[in-house]
Order: structure tokens, then C-alpha cells, then sequence
């Protein structure tokens, strides 16, 4: 079996080869390549799934204040907002949630990385949100104020939920090796771009969609981030990092929509990864996170730099 796919269109000739899903197919794939076996592999990501999860409920019941003053407690403040202008919790949870988690990584609290730090919050985010509204267990709740997240599902966890999370790899391995996760290098197209693309093809994995159109709602994300700058200021991740994470996520829900309806990306998955690491090329140092353009240099973001003492 291959384990070597550089293009959406090579991975697809893979699976139609092996008659494996998109998800055993990951499975095999990172057991070959890290030389463990398939349930070591299994226990790992359920480990990392379950990280994600104490993220985002630490991040839902505790306030984060980050040191420098710039992070303080959204996730919170939205949770327990008492006003909504869309009523849909599959939406409203996918914004919370995704701040929690990167209020977490912005305040040093434990995370994981997917695809990097300053993005950790939307794949998670989106997914959970996802399964605590149409999950096995989940319950059917008023919209405002936004519910406690429910318990976690016992580990081993749910084979959708694993499914939801190799897949969204499965478009990240793509991103990586087509362009690049870096928003030092490709800016934050790199980084929460790529985690939109992730998200949604996770959550159209979970809504039941083949596989093309899983790659077609990524597209759809991706084409949405060409070209975000990477401007944090005062070079922390924090601002517009953390509330960028919830922007993509929902983002991500719009693409998932969008390809339920049947409508699909002009331009295919695998040429979209080209354009981006075209115009992470193209970009400007000053905005792929050095914090020497874009919002970090803004007389206010200048001013909380010097305020912080960076």
C-alpha cells in the first residue's frame, strides 16, 4: 500500500485502490510511519482528543488573563451571553469553544498543536461544538445563554470522532506539504487557514459526505484565509490570534454549508494549496509574524508593545 499521496487527486486514487475510508487509511498511514501499531496509534489520538476537550472546558469555566493583559476570558463573556443574533447552537458553540481552547494556549495552559498553537483552537472547537449538538448525546437546549459543554464521551472514544479528526489530518498533510503551516512563512493563511480547511472537511465527515466533498468544503475554506496576514501584536498570540480562531471556525461551518447545498469550489482543493503557497511567497515579511507590520504596527499595537515592555 502507499503511504506517499502529494495531491488530493493522488490520495484519492489511493483509497479507490485499498477500499479503505479516508480515516483507516490515516490510521494505517501513521502507524507505518511512526512503526507502532493501530491501537497504539488509537490510544494516542484519544490522549490528544482528550486534551483538546480539557482545553476547552477549562477555557469555558475559567476566565483566561493571559500576563500580558491582552486575553481575558471571551470564551466566557460569550459564553454566557445573554443576547444572540444567530440562534443556532452548532454556531454559538463553535464560537465559544474555539476561543476556549486558544485562551488556553494563550494563557500557556495545555493544547494541542493542530495544525500550530495560534490556530489549536478551530479543528477542536468545530468538531466538539459539533458533536455537542448532534453528537450521540446530545441534548436539544435553548440558545441563549449558551449551555455548560455536557460531559465528555468515555474513552475509547467514538469511531465518527476519530474519523473527524484524521480526516481534518489528512487535509493538514496536504496544506504541509503542498505550502506550509508556518505563518512565519506563509502567514496566517499557513496557520488558522489551513485549520478552517481542516475543520470543515472534519465537519463534513461528520455530516456524512464523501470524500470529495469534504476536500470541496476545504477549498471553500482555504480560498476564504488567501492571504491573511500573520500580525500579532507585540509578536504574542494573542491578538487577533485567539478571536481569529472563532472566525475560522464558523468559517468552516459556512463552507460545510455551502457544499450541502451543493455548491462547490470553482477551483479545486489541490489548486488552491498552490495559490496559497504562491502568495505566502509573495508576502511581505513584515506580515508573517514578525510583528513589524499589519496590526502590530498600528499606534495601538505599538502602544500595548511598549506597555508590555517587549
Amino acid at each position: 500500500m502507499k503511504f506517499r499521496f502529494l495531491s488530493y487527486i493522488e490520495l484519492q486514487a489511493i483509497l479507490d485502490e485499498s477500499a479503505l475510508s479516508a480515516e483507516a487509511y490515516a490510521l494505517k498511514r501513521e502507524a507505518f510511519i511512526s512503526g507502532h501499531s493501530e491501537d497504539e496509534i488509537e490510544a494516542e489520538l484519544d490522549r490528544r482528543i482528550t486534551v483538546t476537550r480539557s482545553a476547552l472546558e477549562k477555557g469555558l469555566s475559567e476566565v483566561q488573563r493571559s500576563r500580558s493583559g491582552l486575553t481575558e476570558g471571551a470564551a466566557v463573556k460569550v459564553a454566557s451571553s445573554q443576547r444572540r443574533l444567530v440562534g443556532d447552537g452548532l454556531f454559538s458553540r463553535a464560537i465559544a469553544y474555539s476561543l476556549a481552547v486558544n485562551e488556553v494556549n494563550a494563557c500557556g495552559g495545555k493544547v494541542v498543536s493542530f495544525p500550530t498553537a495560534g490556530s489549536s483552537g478551530i479543528v477542536p472547537g468545530a468538531i466538539w461544538a459539533w458533536w455537542d449538538e448532534r453528537g450521540p448525546e446530545a441534548q436539544t437546549v435553548p440558545p441563549a445563554p449558551l449551555p455548560a459543554a455536557p460531559p465528555a464521551p468515555a474513552l475509547p472514544y467514538d469511531g465518527r470522532l476519530r474519523g473527524a479528526f484524521l480526516n481534518a489530518s489528512l487535509v493538514g498533510v496536504l496544506i504541509a506539504q503542498g505550502a506550509t503551516l508556518a505563518g512565519a512563512e506563509g502567514g496566517c493563511q499557513a496557520e488558522c487557514g489551513a485549520a478552517g480547511a481542516m475543520a470543515a472537511a472534519a465537519i463534513a465527515f461528520l455530516e456524512g459526505l464523501p470524500l470529495a466533498d469534504r476536500f470541496a468544503a476545504a477549498a471553500l475554506s482555504l480560498k476564504n484565509s488567501l492571504g491573511l496576514a500573520c500580525d500579532p501584536i507585540a509578536g504574542l498570540v494573542e491578538v487577533p490570534c485567539v478571536k481569529r480562531n472563532s472566525f475560522v471556525a464558523t468559517q468552516a461551518l459556512v463552507a460545510v454549508e455551502l457544499v450541502l447545498a451543493g455548491v462547490r469550489s470553482a477551483v479545486p482543493f489541490d489548486e488552491v494549496v498552490q495559490a496559497m503557497k504562491s502568495i505566502g511567497d509573495s508576502m511581505p515579511a513584515s506580515i508573517k509574524e514578525n510583528a513589524e507590520g499589519g496590526l502590530a504596527a498600528t499606534p495601538t499595537g505599538l502602544a500595548f508593545k511598549a506597555k508590555i515592555g517587549i
